[in-house]
């Protein structure tokens, strides 16, 4: 699959006045493949608004190659190709759903019938074409119906890339799955989504790729599927264990937890976990799940965290 997305020893170094440099992005190497969901994610100040900015060409690198679409980075025909919603995006709050693509359509060039038309099809994508919905002034709108319009002006210009800052922050449950619903569509029609984010859950949900940034390094990165493998690790969930069977089970297990009546054995491997599920079921106990053990991309994050620290 080719790359949507290509950088190589992407650098950006900060250097004040007064003061030491800061490294906010050091050496990152991306490979973004066409038509997928691809997660950038870390803690605060790892470097994940620097690389957006220089990605959408806000900024220059200190050193580094960068390329997307097969164009420069910055060039009009790349902005062109590309959408973005920012983190907590600003619209002019007078101006209604309508008025606002209107304007985002104009600065694009599009005009007439052909405007009318895209601006239709957007307020159907992000459910935003109910008449009492499209004729309300932004001054009045929810968290959710912001985000919503915000995902719509950024695919005004039918980008190719689309990239996206915390797309579901502040978002009530149901806002979050209306957002993951409609960055799914987006994937389905072949576009190319970048995902800034830190909600951890958001990420493992929906995307094909991950790359984890700390301190402006890269910590790991990856398929979804190969980071969150278990390594080879099985595990055991079991309720009703008594006292006397969970202390052989530890002799057994690598860890084993715990909770409201719930227990999880963690084991290396398939002949341990069958012996530890036979063992609990002996005493009484029942069984739930057995099988290999996924991890989530939380543990995978605090993980990586931790190795790099």
């Amino acid at each position: 699959m080719a790359s949507a997305i290509r950088t190589r020893g992407l650098t950006k170094i900060y250097r004040g006045v007064v003061g030491p440099a800061v490294e906010a992005l050091v050496d990152l190497n991306l490979d973004v493949r066409e038509g997928t969901i691809f997660g950038l994610v870390g803690p605060n100040g790892s470097g994940k608004t620097t690389t957006l900015k220089l990605l959408l060409g806000l900024i220059f690198p200190t050193r580094g190659s960068m390329q997307a679409l097969g164009d420069e980075v910055g060039s009009a025909r790349y902005r062109s190709r590309v959408g973005f919603l920012p983190d907590g995006p600003y619209f002019y709050d007078h101006l209604n759903a309508d008025e606002l693509l209107h304007f985002y359509g104009g600065i694009f060039g599009l005009r007439g019938a052909e405007l009318r038309r895209r601006v239709d099809e957007l307020l159907e994508l992000v459910d935003m074409a109910a008449p009492d919905r499209r004729r309300r002034r932004v001054r009045e709108y929810s968290k959710g119906m912001i985000q919503r319009i915000g995902v719509a002006q950024a695919m005004i210009n039918d980008p190719d890339l689309v990239y996206f800052d915390e797309p579901t922050s502040g978002l009530d449950p149901q806002g979050s799955l209306q957002m993951r619903e409609i960055i799914l569509r987006l994937r389905r029609q072949g576009k190319t989504v970048f995902l800034c984010s830190h909600l951890l859950a958001e990420v493992e949900r929906i995307c094909d790729d991950v790359t984890i940034l700390n301190e402006g390094h890269t910590v790991r990165q990856g398929s979804l599927a190969e980071l969150l493998e278990g390594e080879g690790l099985f595990s055991v969930e079991a309720r009703q264990v008594d006292e006397a069977c969970l202390a052989q089970v530890r002799d057994l297990a690598q860890s084993v937890q715990a909770t409201d009546g719930s227990v999880e054995v963690v084991v290396a491997d398939e002949p341990r976990a069958l012996r530890i599920a036979d063992l609990i079921r002996q005493s009484g106990g029942k069984v739930t799940v057995i099988g290999k053990r996924r991890r989530s991309l939380e543990d995978v994050f605090i993980e990586s965290i931790e190795e790099a620290q």
